[in-house]
């Protein structure tokens, strides 16, 4: 298996991890598979089977993966497609945004997982995101619209998710409840870093004629994140909240 590279926020999320042998895990809206993967190179030999689901097949194309994981399309807005008690250990990661009913899907985790089984989500709050420019209400309005506007293939959008967690799960009373924050924070705006990353997603925005954000409010967006890098005074800032449910 190819090394996955690790980035601070996957090095936050292994801490709060702690697999039994022979453990069967689940990644809930895995895109690509990143994260099994991850968990794979993290945990070696722990791992006997690993099922990464997401609503579509888009992100299983040219994954790189083998035994012991599997990968299967699945709409985690409905019943789970799994027996009770099957899991040790699942996982999300900027999933529970898109779904509608939230308390629902936190009983079906709580079904399919073991009893003492291990739940982690991973949401970005995606109204917190931080970016330094010079026109700062034009980089408010691409992270707010951004965070806003639901884009098709979601059932609902909820910006404040990060901050949300904790009290979804903890008032179900299904899990011992805690949480914890990472924030990415990155003074480069380069190909591959978080912040270069997501100012291209925000380009949907206008690339799909949503009304949001247009074409030259986008570009005079990335000119002044170009223009902070170029002067230094560029920062991208990006927290995520690591949710650790343990089913009682």
């Amino acid at each position: 298996m190819d090394k996955i590279k690790i980035s601070s926020l996957n090095k936050a999320i292994f801490e709060q991890i702690n697999l039994p042998d022979n453990a069967v895990i689940a990644d809930l809206g895995c895109r690509d598979a990143s994260f099994l993967l991850g968990f794979q190179q993290a945990f070696p030999n722990k791992i006997k089977s690993a099922i990464g689901v997401d609503i579509n097949d888009k992100g299983f194309k040219n994954v790189k993966y083998k035994k012991p994981i599997k990968l299967k399309v699945m709409n985690c807005s409905k019943k789970l497609k799994f027996s009770d008690n099957t899991f040790d250990f699942v996982f999300t990661k900027d999933m529970f945004e898109c779904v509608s009913d939230k308390e629902a899907l936190v009983s079906e985790i709580h079904r399919i997982l073991k009893p003492g089984g291990t739940v982690i989500c991973v949401n970005c709050d995606w109204e917190s995101i931080v970016y330094n420019g010079e026109n700062k209400e034009l980089i408010s309005k691409a992270i707010h619209s951004y965070a806003v506007t639901k884009q098709p293939w979601m059932d609902d959008l909820d910006s404040w998710i990060g901050r949300r967690m904790y009290g979804i799960f903890n008032k179900s009373n299904l899990f011992k409840s805690s949480v914890t924050v990472h924030n990415v924070v990155e003074t480069e705006y380069k190909e591959g870093c978080f912040g270069f990353d997501f100012s291209k997603h925000i380009s949907w925005l206008h690339e799909e004629n949503t009304g949001a954000f247009s074409k030259e409010e986008y570009d005079e967006f990335i000119d002044n994140l170009k223009s902070a890098q170029k002067d230094g005074s560029y920062i991208f800032s990006k927290p995520y909240y690591i949710y650790k449910g343990i089913k009682k």
